[in-house]
């Protein structure tokens, strides 16, 4: 971590999109690039453990390299029942072991139901703590588009037994 993340204070997560976190199973992550400084973006699985949003990934991955070489990180998660909800999280990573893959076998369990691990034998993983330092949660063109988003999804519910 640079001085300059380190003397941001760490934003509140607004208990009105909390919802979000807990209900959606994707969201997309932006780190820099080691190579060439240009924005990289990913759908990532993750986890909200009621302070912080989690992620999980292997040391071979290029998002980790990413976030070694620069802790900058944003998140950014829709919500499954309100598309036109979503929160953006902007801050830094704080990055630790996960020899026993804990994180991403609760995020697994979550997505699938089942005690998975899907990795290689001898796969290195850590945790990715996003530590916010600015929270954005617009509702896209002001609410307007709310109902026919919600028609939206409830058309693509299936039908009830």
């Amino acid at each position: 971590m640079d001085m300059t993340t380190a003397q941001l204070p760490e934003a509140p997560i607004p208990d009105t999109h909390v919802g979000i976190l807990e209900t959606a199973l994707l969201a997309t992550v932006s780190t820099i690039s080691h190579k060439d400084g240009l924005i990289s973006t990913n759908p990532v699985g993750f986890d909200w453990d009621g302070e912080h949003v989690r992620l999980s990934t292997l040391k071979s991955r290029v998002k980790y390299r990413n976030l070694l070489a620069n802790p900058q990180v944003t998140f950014c998660a829709v919500d499954p029942e309100m598309p036109t909800r979503y929160i953006e999280i902007r801050g830094y990573a704080e990055i630790s072991e996960d020899p026993e893959r804990t994180l991403s076998r609760k995020m697994l369990r979550r997505m699938s139901g089942k005690e998975l691990d899907l990795d290689e034998p001898g796969a290195e993983r850590v945790i990715i703590k996003i530590i916010p330092t600015q929270v954005s949660t617009p509702t896209l063109y002001g609410g307007r588009l709310d109902q026919r988003a919600a028609e939206i999804v409830e058309s693509q519910k299936p039908p009830s037994p």
